[in-house]
């Protein structure tokens, strides 16, 4: 068991800083982060599952903007993964570039979106060659938003992506 660690299976880190996102912008954000991950022997590997929490204030506005984050990656065989991933992320930027509209829903329903992201996801590892570890993989999302801005992203937006992994493996 490594000495850090409250145990073999868990992890915990929390962590704040200040940082000037912007350098054309007035003041600074506070950004303090906290997660708890847990991995466990399963049959065809390691089970891994994190909470993660994550918080910008702005210091000018005092803005709290809030991430929540739940990801799981279950081995199913050697070379297949199944992962899930829920997220809910506060929102301030989603029209920056589209100050009319921005200003019409600060007026009429914030500046602030909730949004919810549910994520399903399948990896094949293929192989490795010269080092490299290759997969292939998909995700499909589903994006749950606020009835404000439904009529720029749609009732219910939806992503797929489909990628190809390479990673190095370390050299002994």
């Amino acid at each position: 068991m490594r000495d850090d660690l409250p145990s073999s299976n868990w992890l915990i880190q929390f962590s704040g800083g200040l940082t000037k996102p912007e350098r054309q912008e007035a003041g600074d954000v506070v950004r303090t982060t906290g997660s708890l991950h847990y991995t466990r022997p399963a049959p065809n590997g390691q089970w891994s599952s994190s909470l993660i929490w994550g918080r910008n204030h702005e210091t000018i506005s005092q803005r709290n903007l809030n991430s929540y984050l739940a990801e799981s990656l279950y081995p199913l065989s050697p070379r297949d993964f199944i992962t899930g991933r829920i997220e809910l992320v506060d929102k301030d930027e989603l029209f920056a570039n589209q100050p009319a509209i921005e200003e019409q829903l600060a007026r009429t329903a914030g500046s602030t979106f909730r949004v919810q992201a549910y994520t399903v996801g399948f990896t094949h590892d293929i192989g490795t060659f010269s080092r490299i570890e290759t997969g292939v993989g998909a995700n499909v999302t589903s994006y749950a938003i606020p009835a404000a801005i439904q009529p720029y992203y749609g009732e219910h937006p939806l992503g797929v992506d489909v990628y190809l992994r390479l990673r190095l493996r370390p050299g002994k």
